[in-house]
């Protein structure tokens, strides 16, 4: 995923199109195992064997117009307000969502943006306003999987807006968590941009770990161009972002005082890009906020 100021203090490398998330072993309710982290392929995914898990592993870093490593333009408003569209598709009854699912789901998404989800967190300037709910009874699409004809089949038919209109895909996909497409990767192929969801992690889902709506978050995270905290290891430039601590590699469930790096500080496990549980992240920092700003600034206005 793509970071913008991070360690580094520049950006570089081979663009990323999305990240995909799996779901970690043993996360899913007694009834059911499921996937296991976070995924990112030429995108962004949580994966499901180890955690938010990426299946092509973490790539190379992102060339764009924030090379120099620096925020860049940023917006003279407190607010960007970013239409989003909901896509709820079901197969037969099953996923099926109601509009007060969705809101919930909303909620988490618009507090964590805000920097209300802990004293720590910084506050961003993007505040994501429902356009529209659409609801789809596809079996293909309900378990399409990334890269997928499936997949395809249904941005292509189902997203709507431009480049700084959100669309959210809730569907049962299979071992991952999510995953999310790069700003960058938009003027190439806008059909596929957006963030796919497990429905089963919004809040109050069955995910025991991962049941809080924080899946969400993650990968519109990257969709406004943050990488995993864990980019890059060790190296300088990590993730892209000055202030996120470095982190060797994904921090699962909860383990405080986790410290993988010679660099001052211990490893940000409570932050949304990372990979642990749902109760444990709760924040962006000051310089993931005004990446996301200055990727919007450079792809998506």
């Amino acid at each position: 995923m793509l970071t913008s100021v991070n360690r580094a203090r520049r950006l570089a490398g081979a663009a990323l199109l999305a990240a995909a998330v799996a779901l970690p072993t043993g996360s899913v309710a007694a009834a059911s195992t499921g996937p296991s982290g976070c995924a990112e392929p030429t995108s962004t995914a949580r994966s499901a064997t180890s955690g938010r898990h990426d299946p092509n592993a973490l790539g190379g870093e992102a060339t764009d117009a924030l090379a120099g490593g620096r925020p860049g333009k940023r917006h003279a408003v407190a607010e960007v307000q970013v239409p989003t569209w909901v896509h709820v598709i079901t197969d037969g009854a099953t996923g099926a969502l109601t509009d007060a699912q969705v809101d919930s789901q909303m909620a988490v998404l618009n507090a964590a943006f805000a920097g209300r989800s802990s004293k720590e967190a910084a506050a961003t300037p993007f505040v994501f306003v429902v356009a529209g709910i659409t609801r789809t009874d596809n079996a293909a699409w309900y378990a399409m999987t990334y890269g997928s004809k499936a997949e395809k089949a249904a941005k292509s038919t189902l997203r709507r807006g431009d480049a700084g209109t959100f669309n959210m895909y809730l569907t049962g996909i299979p071992d991952y968590l999510g995953w999310a497409t790069f700003p960058k990767s938009y003027a190439q192929r806008p059909e596929m941009d957006g963030v796919v969801v497990l429905n089963d992690s919004i809040p109050g889902g069955p995910l025991l770990k991962y049941s809080e709506g924080d899946t969400a978050v993650h990968e519109v995270g990257h969709w406004l161009g943050l990488f995993h905290t864990f980019q890059n290891s060790c190296s300088a430039n990590g993730d892209y972002v000055d202030d996120t601590e470095a982190e060797k590699d994904p921090a699962f469930d909860c383990p405080v005082g986790r410290d993988t790096c010679r660099a001052p500080g211990t490893d940000p496990i409570r932050n949304f890009m990372d990979y642990t549980q749902d109760s444990c992240m709760n924040l962006f920092t000051p310089g993931q906020s005004g990446r996301m700003d200055a990727m919007w600034s450079a792809f998506r206005t």
